[in-house]
């Protein structure tokens, strides 16, 4: 899985402030694209350029001129420039009308959590902007078995929740959260076998220990750890986590937020691979629910 990182040069370039610029200085359908841009970047940066384009009611080669204007070779460096000033900036970008500490207790609480989480999911689309999902969910859609593993509070429940998401889709999956469950489990697994790590650290002794032992016995190791720890030094892959913690002593971490990313990522791209034949599982646990009277098919599946 190949990732995109920016020269030092890159990472000085600020494209608000060039698209800020563009609307003093441009005219007719720039401004209008422009505007549309700056309303909602998230979606700049990651939609399809046909529907960029549709919704600012410009053309496809308006986009391509503007990011010529604003000086760089095409759309995609553009758009990678989005999506960094989003990670770097984007809680800034959603500031509340009013100041944070203006706000009452819940108002300041609400806005608190929620930019950071924003904040948290923006620096996650930054990191994995030029990740291949695809090798990976191939691997985990046709294993002869599946290991999740994660120790400690938001690691275990990143593992829980994977457990969660994949066996509904009729995989053979469990999620191992104690230390020597997972030393053990690793043991006996056979090359047909995958294993998933979760370590915010990347330094979780247990998870570490596991990963090397599966590798051992020729199991395929994918780990979601913040990068250049020794975690994800242990595993075959790693799907980078990405996150900055705010010092608010009081507000739970919102790097919580950056782990589910990754697990509904892992998930989704794991679905999409399977295509078709996850229809017939997720039909079955939907069915399985209606004896509760949870009957209403825009409900999430498992409450």
């Amino acid at each position: 899985m190949d990732k995109r990182v920016p020269d030092d040069s890159e990472r000085t370039v600020d494209i608000i402030a060039r698209l800020q610029d563009r609307l003093e200085r441009g005219r007719g359908a720039e401004i209008r694209l422009v505007e549309s841009i700056l309303a909602d970047p998230q979606f700049a940066a990651h939609a399809p350029i046909a529907q960029i384009a549709e919704r600012a009611g410009v053309s496809e080669p308006t986009i391509t001129r503007l990011a010529r204007a604003l000086g760089f070779p095409g759309t995609r460096e553009m758009r990678f420039h989005l999506a960094q000033a989003l990670a770097i900036g984007g809680a800034y970008l959603r500031e509340p009308s009013a100041p944070v500490e203006e706000l009452p207790l819940s108002g300041q609480v609400v806005a608190k959590v929620a930019s950071g989480a924003h904040a948290a999911l923006d620096l996650m689309t930054m990191a994995l902007a030029d990740i291949d999902l695809e090798p990976m969910a191939k691997e985990i859609s046709r294993a002869s078995q599946i290991l999740v593993y994660g120790t400690g509070g938001s690691s275990s429940f990143a593992a829980v929740e994977l457990q969660n998401r994949l066996f509904r889709l009729g995989l053979h999956v469990t999620a191992h959260t104690d230390p020597q469950l997972q030393r053990m489990s690793a043991s006996v697994l056979e090359p047909k076998a995958v294993v998933i790590g979760f370590s915010v650290s990347g330094q979780a002794a247990s998870v570490m220990d596991a990963v090397t032992i599966a590798r051992q016995y020729g199991a395929r190791a994918f780990v979601v750890t913040t990068p250049n720890s020794p975690l994800a030094a242990a595993g075959d892959d790693i799907l980078p986590l990405t996150f900055k913690e705010d010092g608010n002593l009081y507000k739970p971490s919102s790097m919580r937020y950056a782990l589910l990313s990754a697990v509904d990522m892992i998930a989704m791209a794991t679905a999409l691979t399977l295509g078709k034949k996850v229809l017939e599982p997720l039909r079955r646990v939907r069915h399985s629910l209606a004896s509760q009277n949870i009957k209403n098919p825009n409900l999430p599946i498992g409450d």
